[in-house]
């Protein structure tokens, strides 16, 4: 694949393009009734991800369904404390449950080390999805961030205020960076894995960003976050692949993210007061419609969508998405009418 022949590539090389590329964060999922007919046969929304072929076939779906200008892998962010013996499930109406959570400090110097051929059903269908697609379409592989997968792994489960996890850094605070070390390393070989079985783009997903006051998020996210980016760009196999930058309502300037040197940064929904002028010709945008948005009238999305549009008109790499994944109660009508009115706009 070249640039020429994919918008999405050329934004990430921040080209000024006259139409943005699109794709929307969670394009594949619970909206589509198409995904929920696929998603009832399974018992365990793991199990669903742990089988190649019906995740090329949801993977699909959305490029099918709107023509979209990427695909994004169908996995999970938490395979990979999965792989590591913390028995992940996801149980109906509570999201991802730990069956061995990290809840001392013995806990972590006893992890299981990370074995990147436990997770040989994701690079099956990193392949699959590279195959099925056509080739100016990119297919973006993906990781959690560090701290995002050690919060999940030491709170055990999804939770409003991980009041667990940070009791456990102040109590554990060096087992805590022996452990953000060991994920790191293991989403390096994870994302090297995922390259090698073809994803064009990298999006790092660091969605407990908005648990860390400004200090700590340099100290226990950004700081692990540039490592990763940092051990990619210096890889021969990764160096040349785009990274992206998902932080969810972190408290740390744009200009401070920058310093992951990530190639692009996609903003959370509520990130709109920022300075272009910092980041111009630094770093690509993309970004950030709240997905609430997609609930209301087609002329209130009309309405929101010109605001974006204007705001990004001449910024050299902007990518248009929104500030959040789709969520279940989004109708497809309403993403096709957003689709249709940015490339028509």
């Amino acid at each position: 694949m070249t640039e020429k022949e994919s918008i999405f590539l050329k934004a990430l090389n921040n080209e000024v393009l006259p139409v943005p590329p699109i794709w929307y964060m969670r394009q594949a999922g619970r909206y589509m009734p198409e995904y929920r007919a696929v998603r009832k046969k399974f018992k365990n929304f793991l199990d669903m991800c742990k089988n190649p072929e019906v995740c090329c076939e949801l993977a699909l779906q959305p490029i099918n369904a709107f023509e979209l200008d990427s695909a994004i892998l169908f996995s999970d962010i938490l395979t990979i404390p999965d792989a590591m013996g913390l028995d992940v499930k996801f149980l109906e109406g509570e999201g991802p449950v730990f069956g061995n959570p990290v809840k001392t400090a013995k806990d972590v110097i006893n992890i299981e080390p990370f074995d990147s051929e436990k997770l040989s059903y994701v690079y099956k269908a990193v392949e699959n999805i590279r195959r099925s697609l056509p080739r100016n379409i990119p297919l973006i592989g993906f990781c959690g961030s560090p701290w995002t997968l050690a919060a999940y792994s030491i709170e055990g489960r999804s939770s409003k205020d991980f009041l667990f996890t940070r009791n456990f850094l102040k109590e554990n605070n060096v087992e805590t960076h022996i452990f953000l070390d060991s994920l790191t390393k293991a989403c390096f070989e994870y994302l090297k894995k995922q390259v090698e079985a073809g994803a064009d783009v990298i999006q790092i997903f660091d969605s407990w960003a908005n648990l860390l006051n400004e200090d700590e998020y340099k100290i226990y996210s950004l700081e692990y976050i540039s490592v990763l980016i940092a051990l990619l760009k210096n890889d021969i196999l990764t160096k040349n692949i785009p990274i992206i930058l998902f932080s969810r309502e972190p408290k740390a300037q744009l200009k401070t993210i920058m310093t992951s040197q990530a190639d692009c940064l996609s903003l959370y929904w509520s990130m709109n007061d920022i300075d272009l002028n910092e980041v111009r010709n630094k770093v690509s945008i993309q970004g950030n419609l709240n997905p609430e948005i997609l609930l209301e009238s087609n002329d209130v999305i009309r309405k929101e969508t010109t605001k974006i549009l204007t705001k990004y008109k001449d910024y050299p790499g902007y990518i248009f998405n929104l500030g959040h994944g789709i969520t279940p109660n989004i109708n497809p009508d309403k993403v096709k009418f957003l689709t249709d009115f940015i490339r028509g706009s």
